[in-house]
C-alpha cells in the first residue's frame, strides 16, 4: 500500500470526505472532482491502488463540516497579522503547512454555510467552503514541497471568531451589488501597493465577469495589462493565472449556485 493511500485511507476513517488528484498538482484526477468525494473506504482503495502517486483532495464545506482559511504566502500572513491585531488571534485548530501558506479548519456552527472566495477576506485570504476542496498530507505541492499537519496543529477543528464569519459573510452578502463608476476608476487609475495585489485585481477580474467579459483569453490578457500598469511590484504573469482561475471557480459556482 502506498503512503498516499494509506492516508487517503486513514482521512476517510477520521470522516474527511476524500478524492484523487494529480500527482504533485491540485486538478482533481476523477471524473467528477470534489462531487466524487466520498468516506467509503472501497473506492478510496480502488482509486489509489489504480494511481498510488495521486495527491489527496478533502472536500470542505457542509460535506466535511468544516471550512478552509487558506493563508496564501506573504500577502496572506500579513493580512492576517493586521486583522488579528485589530480583532483578535485565531484559535488553536487543526491546521496543514502548504506549499506556499498555511490551511487553518474551522468548525461549521450557527453562522450558516459559507462559500468559496479568493482574497475577499483580505489579500491573499481565501475560503473554501461548500463545493470546494483542499489539498491535504501527505501530498506533494507543485513546489515539490510535502503539505504536513502543523506541528501546533490542535486536536480538534475550532470554532471561527465572529470578526472572521463576519468578514465573510459581508463578502458574500455584498457580491454582485454594483459600485459607483467612482469606484472603478479609482481602482483603474490608481497604484496597487504591494499587499493589496491579489485582492485588487480579484477584484477586478470580477467586475469585469460581472460586466459580461466571460472569454477566459481576453480576460486574463486584460489583466494581465492591470498588473502591469498598475501595480506597484507587478505579479508573476503565473500569479495572475491563479487570480483569474480562482475567480471565474467563485463566479461559476455561484451561477450553478443562482440557477
Amino acid at each position: 500500500m502506498s503512503l498516499m493511500s494509506k492516508a487517503a485511507l486513514d482521512l476517510g476513517e477520521r470522516g474527511f470526505s476524500v478524492f484523487p488528484c494529480q500527482p504533485r498538482g491540485k486538478a482533481p484526477a476523477c471524473a467528477r472532482g470534489v462531487l466524487d468525494a466520498t468516506t467509503d473506504s472501497t473506492r478510496i482503495s480502488r482509486w489509489w491502488t489504480a494511481a498510488p502517486e495521486c495527491n489527496i483532495g478533502i472536500a470542505t464545506g457542509a460535506v466535511g463540516g468544516f471550512f478552509a482559511l487558506d493563508v496564501d504566502g506573504d500577502d496572506g500572513e500579513l493580512s492576517l497579522r493586521r486583522l488579528e491585531a485589530e480583532h483578535g488571534a485565531l484559535p488553536a485548530t487543526i491546521e496543514v503547512i502548504t506549499g506556499k501558506g498555511r490551511h487553518c479548519f474551522f468548525r461549521l456552527g450557527q453562522h450558516g454555510p459559507v462559500k468559496n472566495s479568493a482574497s475577499a477576506v483580505a489579500p491573499g485570504l481565501d475560503v473554501r467552503g461548500d463545493g470546494g476542496y483542499v489539498i491535504a498530507p501527505p501530498s506533494i505541492h507543485p513546489t515539490g514541497r510535502a503539505y504536513a499537519w502543523s506541528v501546533d496543529s490542535a486536536a480538534e477543528f475550532a470554532e471561527a471568531p465572529d470578526w472572521l464569519h463576519e468578514r465573510i459573510h459581508v463578502d458574500i452578502a455584498g457580491a454582485g451589488k454594483g459600485k459607483p463608476l467612482e469606484h472603478w476608476h479609482r481602482k483603474l487609475t490608481s497604484t496597487v501597493h504591494n499587499g493589496e495585489r491579489n485582492a485588487t485585481l480579484a477584484s477586478i477580474c470580477g467586475k469585469l465577469l460581472h460586466s459580461g467579459l466571460d472569454d477566459v483569453t481576453l480576460l486574463y490578457d486584460v489583466m494581465l495589462c492591470v498588473n502591469a500598469a498598475r501595480c506597484e511590484t507587478p505579479l508573476a504573469e503565473a500569479e495572475v493565472e491563479t487570480v483569474v482561475a480562482s475567480v471565474l471557480r467563485t463566479h461559476l459556482n455561484r451561477l450553478r449556485a443562482n440557477g
